[in-house]
């Protein structure tokens, strides 16, 4: 990272020598944190759609928390749970969130399911669950403009599993609780 002190070659003298070093600190941290993220995440050409899996595939060493992979993780997620997606979604929102009232509604121009979540009547959070072939950000742009939070999660995204710890930690977020 010697590139700031070559950049800013005389800031001793000026007394910005602590700065250049701060800021060199901080761009060597983030450029660490980007490579981890990098390592992290699967490869672009593995396969891992969940249609080339069986509900029995998962692993028990499978990393929980996680909610991408090549193994469905061991932790409950929207493929092992006993009803479809968006019963999965509503289990959740029932279970992590009695503090909220979440209804569902089927979008009539795509094939979203929108979850809205109350608290004390008032509109606290949108959920879209959507497939990643759609495009339409109709719902997302709707949000914007009236200053709800709003979360998107794809149903059918090759390898992301939607794991519980997965969408609660994003929903706590976005409700900031």
């Amino acid at each position: 990272m010697g590139l700031f002190k070559k950049i800013l070659g005389g800031a001793a003298d000026l007394g910005l020598d602590k700065l250049v070093k701060t800021v060199t600190e901080a761009t060597e941290k983030v450029v660490n944190k980007v490579e981890s993220y990098a390592d992290s995440q699967p490869s672009q050409n593995q396969s891992s759609s969940f249609s080339s899996y069986s509900q029995n595939s998962y692993s028990e060493e499978a990393p929980s928390g996680f909610s991408w992979g090549e193994q469905m993780p061991a932790e409950e997620n929207q493929y092992n749970y006993p009803g479809n997606y968006v019963q999965y979604f509503a289990h959740i929102f029932a279970e992590d969130f009695p503090a909220y009232q979440a209804a569902s509604e089927k979008d009539p121009k795509s094939s979203a399911t929108i979850f809205t979540l109350y608290q004390a009547g008032r509109k606290a959070l949108v959920v879209e669950l959507k497939s990643e072939s759609s495009e339409s950000n109709r719902i997302r742009r709707g949000c914007q403009m009236e200053g709800t939070p709003y979360l998107r999660f794809y149903y059918d995204h090759d390898g992301w599993w939607n794991t519980r710890e997965y969408v609660v930690t994003r929903v706590r977020s976005a409700l900031r609780i």
